[in-house]
């Protein structure tokens, strides 16, 4: 029987491999961002904006059928409320299975000492994959096209294997002919830092769950900065063979807060309360003595000191480019955007670092849907308004769902715009099919080249996500992006 791979031979043989797969796995979405960024949604040279109300275009046969379904296949999302589409499930299997591998393979012994070290190994070989995914200047965000939510997913399943496979370094030690206490005293450096690593990731994983960063988000975001900057210091002293690990996981840390504070404007903004317990934050670009230019779909990370000391939340411009004012509509959940809506002060000294993010490039359609749910308006609104402008052929289908008419009043819906703007209010209407709607609209434009776009509560981008996987399946060539900031 062979003998398992000791500590130094595992990480002499396994781990540049695995650094080779997940570097070859960045690389090839960089590549495949590039090429569809390029090549298929660019108009090819000399194309004209195809006009509607030509004939229309059969679904695709063959090879191109097949492609589509394939697509058909990842864009679709079961119900569930934490499931998400296919193909990010399939990604997050594949990171997750190959952690599970390293973990396990050669091992026929279970012999605790190797499996411990198995589990420290992979842990802090996943430290820097954890610290960029989750860095907020977003540097894979520009290469990858990649959402904010689909990029802080991978962040949180790279987080959660660091400190499950820091706490099974643990136990597993634990187990090794000696009792906890006896391990953790075995010698200070290791066994008390090594505790005290397991017990700051411990805190981290438990605040992270979604249930409780719901409920507690400022706990979270106290927690997830303070007791990860004190794991990464005591790992370095845990053993030697973490510190490279830990030191590049700090150069990216620093390489971030280097980038956002070069990227930080501190400006005047105001309020407006709006209706449905939301707040307009308007910031004045003019009072800095930097030019601040944003691209729709793009975002900002916002601090107010004085009601939220040391926090960065993440929010869509909800405006075009323009060089007056940079708007955000806030929906006052708690902490500080509930500070934010109550404050009595409208005028507010603010500091933001951004924009940031890749959001979709229309220029190849001839129809682009967009869809919003309450406050994921602040992406659908301005995008529409900045597409009537660009492209002044383009058809531009803009359908809100609100629960209540009033909200009517958070954004100018003037016919001169050329948006057709729709309104669905749920408090009259009822919930909106949402699948059929897309599905009427993209047959609308009868075979012409069309975009979804999304931003909204779950169910929403869910429905409309899950119609343009049906229109692929049926060989309808139809493009889908979503939008949306989870806790």
């Amino acid at each position: 029987m062979a003998e398992p791979l000791t500590g130094r031979e595992y990480s002499r043989v396994f781990v540049p491999t695995y650094n080779a797969i997940i570097g070859f796995f960045f690389l090839a979405s960089t590549a495949a961002y590039f090429y569809k960024l390029h090549f298929i949604m660019k108009p090819k040279s000399g194309e004209k904006r195809p006009l509607l109300g030509g004939e229309a275009i059969a679904p695709a046969k063959g090879a191109t059928r097949i492609y589509r379904q394939v697509r058909s296949v990842l864009l679709y999302q079961p119900p569930g409320r934490y499931l998400e589409a296919n193909g990010t499930m399939f990604v997050v299997a594949s990171y997750l299975g190959l952690n599970a591998f390293y973990c396990f393979y050669g091992d026929s012994t279970h012999d605790v000492s190797y499996m411990g070290n198995r589990f420290g190994l992979v842990c802090v070989v996943n430290l820097p994959i954890m610290f960029l995914l989750g860095s907020k200047t977003g540097l894979l965000v520009q290469w990858t096209g990649w959402s904010h939510e689909g990029y802080n997913i991978l962040h949180r399943h790279a987080g959660r294997v660091v400190c499950l496979t820091a706490l099974g370094h643990i136990i597993a030690y634990s187990y090794n002919g000696r009792t906890l206490g006896e391990q953790l005293m075995r010698t200070a450096q290791i066994g008390v830092g090594g505790g005290l690593t397991g017990l700051a990731f411990t805190i981290i994983l438990v605040t992270s769950f979604a249930p409780a960063r719901n409920k507690m988000y400022e706990v979270f975001l106290y927690a997830h900065v303070w007791f990860l900057v004190a794991g990464i210091v005591l790992l370095f002293f845990h053993y030697p063979r973490c510190r490279p690990y830990c030191a590049a996981a700090s150069v990216i840390w620093l390489w971030d807060r280097i980038n956002r504070f070069k990227n930080a404007h501190h400006v005047v903004a105001t309020t407006t309360v709006l209706s449905g317990n939301t707040v307009k934050l308007s910031m004045n670009v003019k009072s800095t003595f930097r030019e601040i230019h944003w691209q729709t779909g793009q975002y900002v990370y916002v601090t107010i000191n004085k009601l939220a000391p040391l926090q960065a939340h993440p929010f869509t411009i909800a405006a075009p480019p323009n060089p007056n004012t940079l708007d955000l509509i806030i929906r006052a959940r708690q902490g500080f955007s509930k500070s934010l809506f109550l404050a009595e002060e409208q005028e507010h000294r603010v500091t933001f670092h951004g924009p940031y993010g890749s959001p979709p490039k229309f220029d190849g359609f001839s129809k682009v849907i967009l869809l919003a749910g309450g406050a994921g308006v602040a992406y659908s609104y301005p995008e529409a308004v900045e597409l009537t402008r660009q492209f002044p052929g383009m058809e531009v289908d803009f359908f809100w769902v609100v629960p209540q008419r009033d909200f009517i009043s958070w954004v100018d819906m003037d016919p001169k715009f050329n948006v057709d703007f729709k309104v669905w209010v749920t408090a009259e209407q009822g919930r909106p099919d949402i699948e059929q709607y897309v599905k009427d609209s993209v047959a609308a434009a009868q075979g012409q080249k069309c975009a979804v776009a999304v931003c909204g509560p779950a169910p929403l981008v869910r429905n409309a996500r899950n119609a343009c996987a049906s229109l692929l399946w049926q060989g309808v060539d139809v493009e889908f992006y979503s939008e949306n900031f989870g806790w």
